[in-house]
């Protein structure tokens, strides 16, 4: 079974009246997001449909300032700037009576809403009386010039998108994953990655060559001034035996 959910209430309490059987005492909460704004529904957890947003079917499909009436088996719901106005509980067995009488309510709000005029009602039916609940839509819902303004906007199944759930347990797994590869990935960077980066990365140099070249220069400088020694020697011992020409004089 394929059933849209409201999902533009502002409250468990508001939403859940129209949605969720009495006799499931818990409801999940679901969500679906459009252009960032972030839509709710509270759906029975054991019910084995398949849930879809109405307000994103008529956001979807429909332009501004447009009607989209929702019938199901139960229920009954006219949307107008993919807003729901407008919302009743049909009965079964009555559905007819039911319907008729939601029906002329509806018009009488839309067109007020509209200022008068009706120019297009769409529709989608999601009920097993679909035939006939058809020819009460177009029997009731014409325009000043007594034309049928009513028009299906197409199978359901063709429509609608499904709803995401935000806790399955596939979520629920994916979460536990990522948690666990944190958890993990950050175990191992304490305890062994950080040794790893800082062997392969951060290495140290050796002082020991620093020392043994510091001491060869050393060396080397001791070298050459025992060299500049010698020669200065040399050179004092050869440049005493020369007489200048002003010592002559």
């Amino acid at each position: 079974m394929v059933r849209l959910a409201i999902t533009d209430f502002a409250s468990k309490e508001e939403s859940e009246y129209f949605y969720v059987n009495e006799e499931y005492e818990t409801s999940q909460n679901m969500f679906t997001y459009s252009a960032f704004k972030r839509y709710s529904a509270y759906l029975p957890k054991e019910d084995t449909s398949k849930f879809y947003s109405l307000n994103l079917l008529s956001k979807k499909y429909l332009e501004k300032n447009r009607f989209l009436i929702h019938i199901a088996d139960e229920e009954f719901i006219i949307l107008f700037n993919h807003k729901t106005i407008y919302s009743a509980k049909i009965n079964p067995s009555f559905i007819t009576d039911d319907m008729i009488k939601s029906i002329l309510i509806t018009k009488h709000i839309t067109m007020l809403s509209s200022g008068g005029e009706l120019d297009k009602f769409y529709y989608v039916i999601n009920s097993k009386f679909r035939a006939a609940l058809e020819i009460i839509l177009k029997q009731n819902i014409k325009n000043e010039k007594k034309q049928v303004i009513a028009q299906s906007l197409g199978d359901i199944e063709d429509l609608v998108a499904s709803l995401k759930d935000l806790d399955t347990p596939q979520s629920h797994t994916t979460k536990l994953s990522i948690l666990a590869l944190l958890l993990g990935g950050s175990f191992w960077l304490s305890f062994f990655g950080l040794s790893i980066i800082k062997d392969k990365y951060l290495q140290i140099e050796p002082l020991e060559p620093l020392k043994q070249e510091l001491n060869f220069e050393n060396s080397f400088k001791t070298r050459q001034l025992k060299t500049l020694s010698d020669v200065q020697k040399e050179y004092n011992k050869l440049t005493e035996c020369i007489t200048y020409k002003e010592d002559l004089k």
